[in-house]
């Protein structure tokens, strides 16, 4: 039977039982309870532990996560390649034990561990990357359960789903685009020259919240990429390979120079409350537009059709898509969205490479008979 004590101002508990495996007298106390009641809860679920015999679990409960984690791999390392204990000492030591470690190993909630998967999410790791973390972590702990240092792993079923995951509905088809375009056309007319110029460049929305009137030579019919801008100002492009021209097809330059006699015209419109903006995409009054108001167009639009969601970058991925299906080259392709390599653009368009890939192989099989 527990008792307890009031020490200061908490309360203790104490419960002697007898170790089975060496038949000594053994004792648990905890103190630092507000009242004598929370103390009595957790002796109460201490003592029904003793009294199903998961005596382990309770001389395990100090254990501190990282100390189990290394123990683990001194233990049980051996029965892993080497490769593979290579990458489960990288994954615990550079990501589980600085975000986990200090919890002790019956103490880390379910909660708290979705919130370090999320973080992971946050900070754009694959989506193999994470799972791999995750089947590192479950197995020290599938481990522990097994040894009846806890009683269960609670962190089964926890939900990794990326960006990426995200993103792949998140394009329009062929028709969709020719519904949503339309719904453009009844929309403001800089609302509509968002969507087409981001449908028709693949540009990314920042990218294209940078331009400059400058930075478009109807001549060549190009528009060069250098800057990026978002709601904290102008920033350097993503990556080195973000930097780049791309080409523009002749029904966008003809668009772009509507919107420039557009501009022109709502000048004359506000007289002195209008706006002169060094940035190529502006609201009626000159004012530059941000990201909101650029989801906010986009959203505008889709909301004339029964379409589903797709957001600005939604447009890019589109534009990727459109020009995959039409038969363009992948490094073409990844060259004009500025991807950083080829493999990056192969593996984010993964479900239309594979598609085009056994239509391919249909047609050499066919020429070769």
């Amino acid at each position: 039977m527990a008792s307890f004590r009031k020490r200061g101002t908490t309360w203790q508990y104490r419960i002697k039982y007898q170790d089975p495996a060496t038949g000594k007298t053994k004792e648990k106390t905890k103190s630092g309870f507000r009242t004598k009641k929370e103390a009595q809860v957790e002796a109460a679920e201490l003592e029904k532990k003793l009294y199903l015999k998961q005596h382990t679990i309770i001389e395990n409960q100090e254990t501190i996560l990282k100390d189990w984690l290394n123990e683990w791999l001194d233990v049980y390392g051996s029965q892993f390649g080497e490769g593979t204990l290579t990458i489960r000492k990288l994954y615990i030591n550079k990501h589980i034990i600085p975000s986990l470690g200090n919890y002790k190993i019956n103490q880390l909630s379910r909660m708290e561990y979705q919130k370090f998967i999320n973080a992971l999410i946050k900070q754009e790791y694959a989506k193999s990357t994470i799972q791999s973390i995750h089947s590192i972590f479950s197995a020290a702990i599938n481990k522990a359960v097994e040894l009846e240092m806890i009683p269960d792993n609670k962190y089964r079923g926890i939900s990794i789903k990326t960006k990426k995951d995200n993103e792949k509905n998140n394009y329009l088809s062929r028709e969709e685009v020719s519904t949503f375009m339309e719904a453009a056309k009844q929309s403001p007319f800089n609302h509509y020259i968002i969507a087409s110029f981001l449908l028709r460049t693949g540009m990314r929305k920042g990218e294209m919240l940078a331009l400059h009137w400058s930075d478009i030579d109807f001549e060549n019919k190009t528009a060069s990429i250098t800057k990026a801008r978002n709601n904290r100002g102008v920033t350097k492009p993503k990556t080195k390979s973000s930097i780049r021209t791309i080409g523009i097809d002749d029904t966008m330059i003809a668009e772009l120079k509507q919107y420039q006699l557009w501009q022109k015209k709502n000048k004359v419109k506000y007289g002195p409350d209008y706006h002169s903006s060094e940035f190529l995409i502006t609201r009626a009054n000159g004012k530059e537009m941000g990201e909101y108001g650029v989801n906010k167009a986009i959203a505008y639009i889709l909301k004339k059709t029964n379409l589903h969601h797709i957001s600005p970058h939604g447009l890019r991925h589109t534009h990727a898509v459109m020009l995959l299906e039409s038969g363009a080259d992948i490094k073409f392709v990844s060259e004009r969205l500025g991807h950083a390599t080829i493999k990056m653009t192969a593996d984010v368009y993964l479900h239309i490479t594979k598609k085009y890939e056994v239509e391919n192989l249909l047609k050499l099989e066919s020429y070769l008979s």
